[in-house]
């Protein structure tokens, strides 16, 4: 034999070797590949739903969010129209009651001081 040959056969024997050991690797790659490939087809079919129904609790969540915007303006309008009706009534009310309690205050000294003159004249 001659020294081409042994190197030829030698390559030979190596290329076997390594081919072998590439397919005794690749048979548990190709295993993980497929489960990898089960799995996220069964994550995609249970993924869809969820995400379906995260949107729905978003939708919902976003007209609850409206209401209660709406609410919320409504409850801020009637308390301005109570401010108003406080400051209506404050004028409308305190403001005779003053004058009526002034007046009486008035009249009522001005009665003693009427009455007190009488009480010398005499």
């Amino acid at each position: 034999m001659s020294p081409l040959e042994i190197t030829g056969l030698v390559a030979i024997i190596l290329i076997s070797a390594f081919a072998v050991v590439g397919i005794i690797v690749a048979i548990p790659i190709v295993r993980l590949i497929n489960r990898i490939r089960f799995l996220v087809e069964k994550l995609n079919e249970s993924l869809i739903p969820v995400v379906e129904k995260l949107n729905n609790t978003v939708s919902g969540l976003n007209s609850e969010i409206g209401s209660i915007s709406e609410l919320t303006q409504s409850a801020g309008s009637i308390v301005a129209q109570l401010e108003k009706i406080v400051r209506l009534a404050r004028i409308i009310i305190t403001s005779p009651i003053i004058k009526v309690i002034s007046t009486g205050i008035g009249l009522a000294s001005g009665i003693k001081k009427i009455a007190g003159k009488n009480k010398n004249e005499f």
